[in-house]
């Protein structure tokens, strides 16, 4: 099963994969093709690396050189693991998102968050992105949620507040323990 997971900038997106990440054994950091660093947990494989203490996480951390060869990836590498999560922008264009759902077992999940709580996140993480950076982001994300033929097969989440995120991390890991 592939896991999708992307949304509009602070709607919580790295939070919520730490939190899973918390609870699944202990990583092994590796690169199962080039330009692919993930961590390996047991019979699980996590896009990209998260570490402590840094705001972006996933596949934020990847080279922009990895697009091109996203759906190789989900062909080749993620066949060999129970689950693959995939956090983060790098790969959440509708078309591969659209691509993920008709060729491979998958769910995809969009975080939202209200403006104002956005803003509040900005300003707590000091973020650095313009407006018109995050006014792209955002478009790219309402876009994918009413255009393409993906209606009715994305999980949407207003992800609030940290009960939300734990909700949804809850979720997530009893589907890919079961």
């Amino acid at each position: 099963m592939i896991y999708l997971i992307g949304g509009v900038p602070c709607s919580g997106k790295s939070t919520l994969m730490r939190g899973l990440i918390s609870r699944l054994e202990e990583p092994n950091l590796v690169e199962p093709m080039p330009l692919f660093k993930c961590q390996e947990h047991g019979d699980i494989l996590v896009c990209g690396q998260y570490p402590e203490g840094e705001t972006f996480g996933g596949t934020d951390r990847l080279s922009y050189g990895a697009i091109p060869h996203f759906r190789e990836f989900c062909d080749g590498i993620s066949i060999g693991y129970k689950h693959t999560i995939i956090e983060g922008d790098r790969f959440f264009r509708a078309e591969d998102i659209e691509w993920v759902l008709d060729n491979h077992e998958s769910e995809v999940y969009i975080l939202t968050v209200d403006s104002d709580e956005e803003k509040r996140r900005h300003e707590e993480r000091q973020d650095t992105q313009t407006e018109k950076w995050l006014q792209g982001r955002r478009s790219q994300i309402d876009n994918i949620q009413k255009n393409f033929n993906l209606m009715g097969r994305l999980n949407v989440v207003n992800n609030r507040d940290i009960q939300t995120s734990l909700r949804i991390a809850d979720e997530l890991y009893g589907k890919i323990i079961s």
